[in-house]
């Protein structure tokens, strides 16, 4: 560890060498002239070598103190540097913040909540992992992810969390399929085609949402096949092999070849939330929520 006694005597090295005059120098330091060439005298007694020529017209530098002033001048730079990147992460203004997400949060207003932290946060890096609400909960209690955009229903135990999106529920049929000429359908309805729908091991939340809303209804879908990822799911869909239900927040990204219903009877909601743990708060993640919370209240902003 540097003592601060040798900082201090090094950065009175650096004024001398830059400007080969003690009186310069002392008057930059804002010390007496003095004082300043007897630290210099004691850093070379310490050393064991001169660092400077004296004589009565001029100052400079030795062999020897032209390789310190190289060497320190870069040193002291880093150093300089690295206070200010320490001072940064401290600050909650630099550093790396691990954010989980799902695919419905994917669509949602997250991707502005992050380019808003960027911008105000230039220094701060971004980790992403694309992971089911369930994993994102779980890996919040890890510690291996700070925050996590997730279904608000899956949220459990110590987490904390903020609302980030809300989106009705709609019913996607295929477009050959005789509903594709209707706007709307009901659940009932619903209940009487075939349904392919995301896991229960990588959807649990969403698939709660959906067996809540259909048992309040007295309904049971006909699931026929389930798919891990929404690609695959889409595919089937467009495909003809059956119909779905989804958020309305993936209605502008869909493929040709399906066509988005109203659910006239669907009350339910997706409620994506912002999560994170008290006991696991970096100045930076508090950062992030701070921005998220602000962007919220303030879309347009």
């Amino acid at each position: 560890m540097i003592h601060p006694s040798l900082h201090a005597k090094t950065q009175y090295f650096l004024a001398v060498a830059e400007t080969l005059s003690f009186r310069k120098a002392a008057q930059m330091l804002g010390i007496a002239q003095p004082a300043l060439s007897r630290s210099i005298r004691h850093l070379e007694r310490q050393f064991g070598f001169p660092l400077f020529e004296r004589s009565t017209r001029h100052v400079a530098l030795t062999p020897a103190g032209e390789t310190l002033y190289r060497e320190a001048a870069e040193a002291m730079r880093r150093l300089t540097r690295a206070f200010a990147r320490a001072g940064a992460v401290a600050q909650g203004l630099s550093g790396t913040v691990m954010v989980g997400y799902s695919t419905f949060a994917a669509t949602g207003p997250m991707s502005d909540v992050i380019i808003e932290f960027r911008k105000k946060c230039p220094e701060a890096q971004v980790g992403l992992r694309l992971l089911a609400s369930s994993e994102q909960s779980e890996a919040l209690n890890e510690g291996t992810i700070d925050l996590g955009f997730m279904m608000a229903n899956v949220s459990s135990g110590p987490q904390k969390s903020i609302p980030i999106s809300r989106e009705r529920l709609i019913a996607l049929v295929p477009a050959s399929h005789a509903w594709a000429k209707q706007r709307s359908i009901t659940l009932r309805r619903m209940a009487t085609a075939p349904i392919v729908i995301g896991t229960a091991s990588r959807w649990r939340g969403f698939r709660m949402l959906v067996d809540d809303m259909t048992a309040a209804k007295g309904v049971t879908l006909n699931v026929i096949e389930e798919a891990d990822d929404l690609p695959v799911l889409l595919q089937l869909v467009r495909s003809g092999f059956g119909c779905t239900i989804l958020d309305a927040s993936f209605i502008p990204t869909l493929p040709p070849g399906i066509k988005p219903l109203e659910i006239k009877d669907a009350k339910a909601t997706l409620d994506i939330a912002l999560a994170w743990r008290e006991d696991n708060l970096s100045p930076l993640t508090a950062r992030f929520i701070e921005v998220a919370r602000e962007l919220i209240r303030n879309p347009t902003a």
